[in-house]
């Protein structure tokens, strides 16, 4: 019985903000339980798993209830309200990952590092898509003739709520959009000879030493598995054991690769394109990046520790 509130606290709790979330979940918790205190009076018995689904049904879809204890929001409706949030999030990601590849490009190319240009990118593309998200959520809010196009909670039951029973297992949104757009950076940036066009190859003022090329088709597979368990894991957004497990398998293989690339001599090399003659770019760019895939390493070892920590909480 109390699995189920738990879920269900966990899953209200998720669609809240940080600063508010404790205070609302203690007074949801309080609501539910003097519920299921009214019913085990009237059945003169503790109240049974199917009436605990049923209290919690009533209350509403998590999200729909996260929505009624918000206020202020204006444009929105509060019903809508996670799930606008939730297109926000993802919206996001989306203007990261495009930044991301429009700087790597930029990058290769040129060889400048165009930190400004970066953020300009992402400020601008994230303008355009708050305003367009906030449009679509709006007319959604606000039906012509007062009747909801649709309700985005007919089809729930407590029952289908994900098993988050601790804090800590809800995957922040921040440590999902850094983890999915760093490694789709990355496996862009390492496998750049399959899509970028040739002439624009034959511009590169830098390119890998045969010894990172080596590592690349390895790389690449943990990057794709790592991808693939990021979706994952912005489908189901919460850590189980398996995920656990996986995420820490993909660190620990990641760490020796990067730990062993750290000690090369050479990790980037000049190309011999002209443009690189106006600054030691793989001089400078062996000393940076070999210290950080050498820090980078550590941590994704610590991560390793941490990961099967937690996973041994959880099957406990």
């Amino acid at each position: 019985m109390m699995e189920l509130i738990d879920r269900y606290i966990n899953a209200v709790a998720q669609a809240l903000p940080e600063s508010r979330r404790d205070e609302i979940t203690r007074e949801l918790r309080s609501n539910i339980l003097d519920k299921l205190e009214a019913v085990a009076e009237e059945q003169g018995r503790e109240a049974t798993e199917a009436e605990v689904s049923a209290v919690l049904k009533d209350l509403g879809h998590p999200q729909k209830v996260a929505g009624s204890f918000l206020t202020g929001q204006q444009l929105v409706s509060t019903e809508l309200f996670p799930l606008y949030k939730q297109a926000l999030h993802y919206g996001l990601i989306l203007v990261f990952i495009l930044a991301l590849i429009q700087f790597g490009a930029h990058f290769l190319s040129s060889g400048n590092v165009a930190i400004a240009g970066f953020i300009f990118e992402i400020f601008s593309k994230a303008l355009v898509m708050f305003a367009s998200v906030t449009g679509v959520f709006y007319l959604l809010s606000n039906p012509i003739g007062g009747k909801p196009y649709f309700d985005p909670y007919q089809c729930w039951a407590p029952e289908k709520l994900p098993p988050v029973t601790r804090p800590w297992q809800r995957i922040s949104a921040c440590e999902q959009s850094v983890d999915f757009t760093t490694d789709l950076f990355f496996l862009l940036l390492l496998n750049y000879a399959l899509w970028m066009p040739s002439a624009k190859q034959a511009d590169l003022v830098v390119r890998f030493t045969p010894e990172v090329e080596h590592w690349i088709p390895w790389l690449s597979v943990i990057l794709i598995i790592s991808l693939l368990s990021g979706l994952w894991n912005l489908v189901y957004r919460y850590w189980t054991v398996p995920k656990l497990v996986l995420d820490a398998l993909i660190n620990l293989a990641s760490a020796v690769i990067l730990l062993i690339l750290s000690r090369a001599p050479q990790i980037i090399v000049d190309t011999g394109n002209p443009l690189s003659e106006r600054v030691d770019l793989p001089g400078i760019g062996n000393q940076v990046i070999g210290v950080g895939l050498f820090w980078v390493g550590m941590w994704l070892l610590f991560m390793t520790g941490w990961r099967l920590y937690r996973a041994w909480q959880l099957s406990r």
